[in-house]
């Protein structure tokens, strides 16, 4: 069975033709094929960028490029735990779903210090105001 049915793509490209506003479908994808979708809507949701992942796992020169990062950091980051890798012979890969995680993660790290740079903000008094 293809992941994607032939019928369920004309499927969407009819409704997106008809309607500019929402679109209405119902499709029959696959396990892999729904959980992947799920992972796009996802990342949309989260830090308002689709990524489309065209392979499942990336080199470290690959995964630190997508990442905005050096590979050297990206390699002290797997070291640590801090992005999953899997082993592929000698060589270390990184899965899209880690570097999704890996992203999340920082994208959360990232507003909580703004909320706690805004509370601190919002707690000093300047001049002889208290």
């Amino acid at each position: 069975m293809p992941e994607i049915l032939p019928d369920d793509v004309q499927a969407l490209r009819d409704a997106l033709e008809a309607s500019p506003e929402e679109v209405t479908v119902t499709l029959s994808l696959t396990r892999k094929s729904a959980e992947k979708v799920l992972e796009l809507l996802e990342a949309e949701h989260s830090t308002g960028a689709v990524v489309v992942p065209v392979k499942d796992l990336f080199t470290s020169t690959e995964a630190a490029k997508m990442l905005g990062m050096s590979r050297p950091t990206l390699m002290k980051l797997v070291d640590a735990g801090a992005v999953e890798h899997v082993r592929v012979g000698t060589h270390r890969r990184i899965p899209m779903r880690a570097l999704v995680e890996y992203q999340r993660q920082r994208q959360l790290e990232h507003e909580e210090s703004v909320a706690a740079a805004e509370q601190f903000r919002s707690n000093i008094t300047f001049g002889g105001n208290q």
